[in-house]
Parts: C-alpha cells; structure tokens; sequence
C-alpha cells in the first residue's frame, strides 16, 4: 500500500492524472493516504469535479476523511465558487469536530471569501484556536478578494500585532 500511495502520489505531483488515476484503480488496498495523494492531485489541477467524486466515493467505502482531505475538497468548493457544496462540507467537518484544525480552518476562511461570504470567513477566522501566517494571509486575501481593503489593512495590523510577520502571499494580497 505504501508504495501504491508512493506511485499516484508521484504521478499526480508530476501532472498525470490519468496515470495517477489507473494505479489508484488497481490498489488492492486503498487507504486515506491513497485518496488523499488523488484528491490533492486533482484539486491541484482544478478537477473540482473528480475531487468531489472522490471524496463521495471514499466516505461510501467508509474512510473518514483527514484534515488534507476537507481542504482539498474546500479548495475545489472555492475554485468554482460553490457557496453550497462548501456549507454542506462545512456542516460536515462540524459533525467530525475538525473545525479547529487551522489546516481545515485556513481553507474555509478561503473557500468562503471565494464564494463571496466574507463574513462567514471572517466568522471561522474568529472562531479557530490558533492561527498561522498562512490562515491571516487567507484572511487578508479574502478581504481584498471581496474589495474590503481597510479591512485588509486592518487584519494586517493585528496579524503584526499578534507576531507574525506578512510573507510574500500576504503582499501579494495587498
């Protein structure tokens, strides 16, 4: 198993999918790293569509997925800007008690201010128990993705305020 997750995880990373997709198909056994190594390929490459067939597939075969997992499938939800999908995944990670993840956490803050609801972001952003440089830069794009740029401004005050320092993707966000 782990070198079958090794190969669709390589295969993936290199771009091929569909070769990413056929030794998926015949592992003999499949695990949350399998479907993970395939799901994150897929959301890599904007196949919103096969992410969320794969996630389906993978919690009917009875995996829970893993925090790598939702923030696949909440990239896909914000690449295509499915407010919908993204809630009733989000209704879901708070029956499994991973909204406190700031991996999981970071990707709602993004999926919400891609689909336009600021202010759910803004209200997951509040709610997560630690913070990272990564979820205050998804902060402060989602402000200036929805044209909200004192706001922006403002969350890059308390980020300094709160010890971290902006990085490239928080400038570029600016």
């Amino acid at each position: 198993i782990v070198l079958g997750n090794a190969l669709v995880d390589m295969y993936t990373k290199c771009g091929n999918l569909s070769k990413a997709q056929e030794v998926f198909d015949i592992l003999p056994k499949r695990d949350v790293v399998s479907w993970n190594a395939l799901i994150a390929g897929y959301a890599q490459y904007g196949h919103c569509n096969e992410v969320f067939q794969c996630f389906d597939q993978m919690r009917r075969e009875g995996l829970s997925p893993s925090a790598l997992t939702l923030s696949c499938v909440l990239k896909a939800c914000g690449s295509i800007q499915s407010a919908e999908k993204g809630e009733s995944i989000h209704a879901y990670i708070k029956d499994d008690l991973l909204c406190n993840d700031v991996l999981v956490g970071t990707a709602l803050v993004d999926m919400y201010s891609k689909c336009g609801s600021i202010r759910d972001a803004l209200k997951v952003f509040s709610t997560l128990e630690s913070r990272d440089i990564v979820s205050w830069s998804a902060m402060i794009a989602g402000f200036a993705w929805n044209g909200d740029y004192d706001m922006a401004f403002r969350h890059l005050m308390y980020m300094q305020q709160d010890g971290f320092k902006p990085n490239e993707v928080t400038f570029i966000s600016l």
